[in-house]
């Protein structure tokens, strides 16, 4: 059966080679979440693979992006045959990287994350998305944040890096700090790679904007995800790459952590954003109503 799921990647994969791998999400229920909803998850061959690549135009030393909502749940048989498909026809690729949910990664034993390390698979996009546990449940996420924590040390341990993700404003009014606070610490117990973040957003036709209408949750201000993103850079201690650019997010900013002077500057310019803009301006400057209906 064809995919009708359209293809999506991370930013950091705009100069990638993307091969379709799988569409949609086999676990598919945060309440939050609308990408794959409406797709039933599926996964090429190895044969359909090699006529994607055939049918590309690429550098030799490309990177490698396979994209689909987490195509690290996938047997480690299947990664295997895809991998020696991409080493047969791009033998020089420089990285390899895929979606994966914390669950996919606990299926696999160690073992296993070495053998596929070593055959290339290098990079992990991971929707961890909050550090505290009740947020964690609320969106039914299906993991703890101690739960992640140790998937990612584990990914540590095989030398596979990764990408986490962290939603502002996903715990609703009045959990920005606490959240903040709880991400923050969760981070700093592994070793992203890079952080990246989004701000919450209610969309249409997913079971949170139902909660939204029932009033089960109650979505956070600008004001409030700005001050939860304040928080949580000022606890944020790991070495890593802050990147939050993206639309979905009130405010615009990467960096590295290690480049404190840097850090003090994006604190300053978040004290002076709250302290300069009325709610009614935040709102407006983000426009995130307009978001509601996509």
């Amino acid at each position: 059966m064809p995919f009708t799921e359209p293809a999506m990647r991370p930013p950091q994969e705009a100069n990638s080679l993307l091969l379709r791998a799988t569409q949609g999400c086999t676990y598919n229920e945060c309440r939050f979440c609308y990408v794959s909803r409406g797709y039933p998850f599926q996964a090429v061959t190895p044969e359909e693979l090699e006529k994607e690549i055939l049918s590309a135009s690429f550098p030799a030393d490309t990177r490698i992006y396979m994209t689909g909502s987490n195509p690290f749940a996938l047997p480690v048989r299947t990664l295997e045959a895809y991998i020696a498909v991409m080493r047969r026809h791009v033998p020089r690729f420089t990285e390899l990287s895929m979606q994966a949910r914390i669950d996919d990664i606990s299926a696999k034993n160690l073992d296993e994350l070495r053998r596929l390390r070593g055959l290339g698979l290098t990079h992990l996009y991971i929707g961890t998305e909050n550090g505290h546990d009740a947020v964690l449940r609320l969106m039914n996420k299906g993991y703890t944040s101690a739960e992640a924590v140790e998937q990612l040390l584990r990914l540590d341990e095989a030398g596979v890096s990764y990408t986490t993700f962290y939603i502002l404003g996903m715990g609703g009014r009045g959990m920005g700090a606490q959240s903040g606070e709880a991400t923050a610490a969760m981070f700093n117990r592994v070793h992203p790679r890079r952080i990246t973040t989004t701000g919450m957003t209610v969309f249409a036709r997913t079971p949170l904007a139902g909660m939204a209408r029932r009033g089960e949750f109650t979505e956070a201000s600008e004001r409030e995800k700005i001050e939860e993103l304040q928080v949580f850079l000022k606890n944020l201690t790991v070495d890593t790459i802050y990147d939050g650019v993206h639309y979905l997010n009130p405010l615009n900013y990467r960096f590295s952590t290690r480049d404190a002077a840097e850090k003090r500057r994006v604190l300053a310019d978040i004290d002076e954003v709250l302290r300069d803009y009325s709610d009614e301006e935040l709102e407006r400057m983000v426009g995130r109503g307009f978001m509601h209906s996509l």
